[in-house]
């Protein structure tokens, strides 16, 4: 299941398709509220560092602009490290 909301989320990404990838999102915390607990964190990463690699701006600045909101600050700290990789790919080329 997780990886096919990952490959969903790279669709949109390479569509660059920023409004429907935040819906679905939207649409994924309502169904994480059940009983199956979603690997945010994994998710979290695969999807921004994919906006990264593909340089849209658009939607890994969306991202980021998200991470305070979406976990706490033990998540923060192990995730964060990933930006500064992530800046570098879209700064790259």
């Amino acid at each position: 299941m997780d990886q096919n909301i990952i490959q969903i989320c790279k669709d949109y990404i390479e569509c660059d398709l920023l409004e429907e990838l935040q819906d679905y999102v939207q649409s994924l915390y309502r169904l994480d509220i059940q009983d199956y607990r979603l690997p945010w964190e994994s998710i979290y990463q695969q999807v921004y560092l994919h906006a990264c690699l593909k340089k849209n701006v658009r939607i890994a600045h969306w991202i980021q602009s998200i991470f305070t909101k979406v976990f706490d600050e033990v998540q923060q700290i192990g995730l964060r490290q990933m930006f500064a990789y992530g800046n570098y790919m879209l700064k790259k080329n």
